[in-house]
């Protein structure tokens, strides 16, 4: 049986949000082929009732169980090692594709001549079932540059389907976040890897207040969120910025971080989709859509809660 490809999965301890985000797989349609699950349980509950579920309603998923929780870039990394497609997909357990992910995904990369396809990724702070009516989440939409990659993340995990991978290309372990993000530098760079964006909303990010996550925890905690701009710095300095521009749009994210810390630490609450409304901000900028002047503050504006502060478009 050929499999054409293959959907890792890592989770921990979320059996209901991981039949969702399995039901999401089952739910795809159109896709030129087989479609296999890879979940990979970090040291979690059983999950082998989600698992037979899945498997019930046709999807063949295969299941590996860790005896101790490793974090999710080793989670993902067993996956990759496990996977038999010769294309790959990553799907957290609390997100959900939405039904022709794979399919469009699939036919990007074969109509561009590419190794990777990313859609629109919408961020939602209710819970999306892919499988009944639903209103998609506005969300920007962003072409492909590797410089401004360079400077922040615009690809959300999920939103991407790629290739096969090297050898030499997995997520590092050592990283607590922004994991993503480095792999997608390191694709680029080292393995020449060609991406090209679907501007069509294919992936659910779930934000949902009463969910935790370490996202969610940079939202209300000053230390969780300084994680986060630490990170950063560490993967500036694993990868350069290979143009003026570049480097000079960090110093924007920079202010995203410091402005973030500094309502946290007067107890002001931050927008639940504080970095996607600021990377808006940043990419209209660079995209010549907007002056540069004045970007500082937008970003300032746009990091509120936005129960107060609408984000600029």
């Amino acid at each position: 049986m050929t499999v054409l490809v293959s959907v890792v999965i890592p989770t921990f301890n979320r059996p209901g949000l991981l039949h969702h985000a399995l039901s999401s797989v089952v739910g795809q349609r159109n896709a030129p082929g087989l479609i296999e699950a890879v979940v990979v349980n970090d040291g979690g509950v059983d999950v082998s009732a989600t698992i037979n579920a899945a498997r019930d309603r046709g999807l063949p998923v295969r299941l590996i169980n860790l005896a101790a929780n490793r974090g999710l870039p080793a989670a993902r990394n067993l996956g990759i090692d496990t996977a038999r497609g010769e294309f790959l997909a990553f799907l957290d357990d609390d997100d959900v594709y939405l039904p022709d992910h794979l399919a469009t995904m699939l036919a990007a990369i074969d109509s561009e001549n590419v190794d990777a396809a990313y859609g629109v990724c919408s961020a939602s702070t209710t819970r999306v079932d892919s499988a009944q009516p639903f209103t998609v989440p506005p969300q920007e939409s962003y072409p492909f540059d590797a410089d401004l990659l360079s400077v922040a993340n615009f690809i959300p995990i999920h939103a991407a389907v790629m290739r096969r991978l090297p050898s030499g290309a997995r997520f590092d372990a050592q990283l607590t976040a922004l994991e993503d993000w480095d792999m997608w530098l390191r694709l680029v760079r080292e393995h020449g890897y060609r991406f090209h964006h679907v501007p069509q909303p294919t992936t659910i990010y779930h934000l949902v207040p009463s969910q935790d996550s370490m996202c969610r925890s940079a939202q209300r905690d000053a230390a969780a969120l300084a994680v986060f701009g630490k990170l950063a710095q560490q993967l500036w300095r694993r990868w350069p910025a290979t143009t003026p521009a570049a480097g000079r749009f960090r110093l924007y994210i920079g202010v995203m971080y410091w402005h973030g810390l500094t309502l946290l630490t007067e107890d002001q609450a931050l927008s639940e989709t504080y970095y996607q409304r600021c990377m808006a901000q940043i990419a209209a900028v660079w995209h010549g859509q907007q002056p540069e002047d004045g970007l500082a503050e937008r970003i300032i504006e746009s990091i509120k809660d936005g129960n107060h502060v609408g984000a600029a478009r």
